[in-house]
């Protein structure tokens, strides 16, 4: 099932300028663990994301037993519309083909809280994979710190938060 809004005035619209610019938002994680970042501006359809999402639940598995979430931070709102192959030009406006939204640079696009460190890592690089640009992969101070710290085994870190 694709994505689409519930309730929208007009079938068509018209396309607004594409000049997405980077959003300086705080790259801090809202709901999760581990999250991905966009680094360049996107255009995904409602096939994109629902792809995403069914790519996803393998993530989410047994999430009664794991309280294992995913969060995506996108939703198709925009209609586009498009005329078949070999029509002439004039006649109007095409048919509604698809819902897509415009995401900018510098957002988290998606989110998973209480995933092991290795399986976060493997899906987004999956989804980077399948996005085709560059992406930046986030993570809170809890998860996984030794990984980024190579220190001695007899040195003690002592944190306080």
């Amino acid at each position: 099932m694709l994505l689409q809004p519930r309730h929208f005035k007009f079938k068509t619209r018209q396309k607004k300028r594409s000049c997405i610019k980077f959003k300086y938002t705080s790259n801090l994680l809202t709901y999760g663990d581990a999250g991905l970042l966009l680094l360049r501006p996107i255009q995904l359809t409602s096939r994109h994301l629902s792809r995403f999402k069914l790519f996803l639940k393998r993530a989410m598995r047994k999430t009664d037993k794991t309280r294992r979430f995913v969060w995506l931070h996108a939703f198709p709102h925009l209609p586009l519309s498009r005329k078949p192959d070999g029509l002439r030009m004039g006649k109007g406006k095409g048919k509604l083909d698809c819902w897509f939204t415009n995401i900018p640079g510098g957002v988290i696009l998606i989110e998973f809280k209480n995933l092991r460190y290795g399986r976060a890592r493997y899906f987004m690089k999956q989804i980077t994979h399948k996005l085709g640009i560059r992406t930046k992969q986030v993570y809170t101070a809890n998860i996984r710190i030794d990984s980024f710290l190579k220190l001695p085994k007899k040195l003690f870190l002592r944190t306080f938060w």
